[in-house]
């Protein structure tokens, strides 16, 4: 199946005195890889942490050019993610500075899709109505504000940098949403599946979720993207789960 995505990002410093998140897409043979990050704490090199995992992300060899197979796509997404801590805590230390991020992305080919993410950035998919978070922040159990993975920092181990990943399927009329917690914690699943549902192009869409968190009293920095795939839902799947 070839989709013609509709993608919109919307990334915003907020009330933060510097700017930590990155976010891209761009489309591969067949299908889209699309990223968002946010840099961690306040390290002096978090925001080059984002930017690198990001760019590392988009450009990586796994999906560029050709086609990806079907049954490389989980280790392929994960070395992906490998390589990006490696490339990021190159470049922190080529900079002398400390800095880590977190990373969540959404690999789509054909009609399959690969969901992963290190830290607490989500992806979400509204289909039929029903929205659904498809990953689980890591967050240490007793601290919401402290992460337990991510990418970039000189003390991680291979276990703080491993993405939980996700494996599902696309179908006509999907939204699909990366954000970083400046915006899904200060908005209710309720308000994002207002925005995806409303039908409204995706740079709209991203655009108000952003707009709404700042509006809610978000303090930090605030990304969004969406990804719309054409087509509508099924009659037998609308309002089901």
């Amino acid at each position: 199946m070839s989709h013609a995505f509709d993608v919109g990002a919307c990334s915003e410093q907020g009330r933060r005195d510097y700017q930590q998140d990155a976010v891209g897409r761009q489309p591969i043979t067949s299908g889209l890889i699309a990223a968002v990050a946010d840099g961690v704490g306040s390290y002096e090199g978090s925001d080059l942490a984002a930017q690198v995992a990001v760019r590392t992300m988009l450009q990586h060899h796994f999906w560029a050019p050709g086609v990806v197979a079907d049954d490389s796509l989980r280790p392929g997404v994960e070395g992906a993610v490998a390589d990006a801590h490696l490339q990021a805590r190159q470049a922190l230390d080529a900079l002398g500075k400390p800095g880590a991020t977190t990373l969540a992305l959404l690999l789509v080919v054909g009609e399959r899709a690969v969901v992963a993410h290190v830290g607490d950035s989500r992806v979400y998919r509204l289909r039929a109505g029903k929205l659904e978070q498809l990953t689980e922040d890591h967050r240490h159990p007793f601290s919401r504000h402290t992460i337990t993975r991510s990418l970039g920092s000189e003390r991680a181990t291979a276990d703080d940098t491993a993405p939980d990943v996700v494996e599902t399927d696309v179908r006509p009329g999907d939204v699909w949403l990366l954000s970083t917690d400046g915006v899904h914690d200060s908005l209710t699943p309720e308000q994002l599946a207002a925005v995806l549902a409303d039908g409204a192009d995706a740079q709209v869409a991203a655009q108000a979720l952003v707009e709404s968190a700042l509006a809610a009293g978000s303090r930090d920095n605030c990304t969004a993207l969406v990804v719309r795939v054409p087509g509508d839902a099924p009659e037998a799947l609308r309002g089901a789960a």
